[in-house]
């Protein structure tokens, strides 16, 4: 069987959700007995590499509406627009679940349909250009959501989760 864009799209963005919801899991549970779950919770949300990036919170936000702008396109249906960036462990689950399952729901040929399909494509403020499914896809969402995913899982090693390679790797295992 042929690789086609729907498993170059739909199946990546799928395992990258399954690692951040994997990584956030193991962030949501304090590594000393003196910081309570609220405090974990308003302290790892906050945190980021360096004064000028966003935190963890605008990290999830970023991943899943890139995520879902995606999902959307390729279905052709307008995308979800979450409110805000969550702020708790159970709204970032909420919003990655989200996301997930429109992704499941997505109709292979329909995808594959719209890899050619051209559309004004918003890549910047104030800036619209046409693009095809195929590039904004690869060119704009994937490198987004992988940097962004990424980027959490820098923010919550640096704030002391025990986490790994395997841990990064863990939502492209088969499931």
């Amino acid at each position: 069987m042929a690789h086609t864009f729907y498993d170059g799209t739909i199946p990546v963005l799928q395992s990258l959700l399954r690692t951040l919801t994997h990584v956030l899991q193991k962030g949501s549970t304090p590594t000393n007995t003196t910081t309570s779950p609220s405090e974990l919770e308003t302290t790892i949300f906050a945190a980021r590499l360096t004064p000028d990036m966003y935190p963890l919170s605008d990290q999830i936000r970023l991943a899943t509406q890139f995520a879902e702008n995606l999902a959307a396109r390729l279905t052709a249906r307008d995308p979800v627009k979450f409110d805000g960036s969550p702020t708790t462990f159970a709204q970032s689950y909420e919003r990655i679940n989200t996301v997930l399952k429109a992704l499941d729901a997505a109709d292979k040929e329909l995808v594959n349909a719209q890899a050619d399909v051209l559309s004004p494509t918003q890549v910047g403020p104030g800036a619209v250009v046409d693009m095809s499914g195929s590039a904004y896809a690869h060119r704009i969402v994937l490198p987004n959501v992988y940097f962004h995913v990424t980027t959490a899982y820098g923010i919550l090693r640096m704030s002391g989760v025990q986490i790994g390679k395997r841990d990064y790797y863990e939502g492209f295992f088969p499931q």
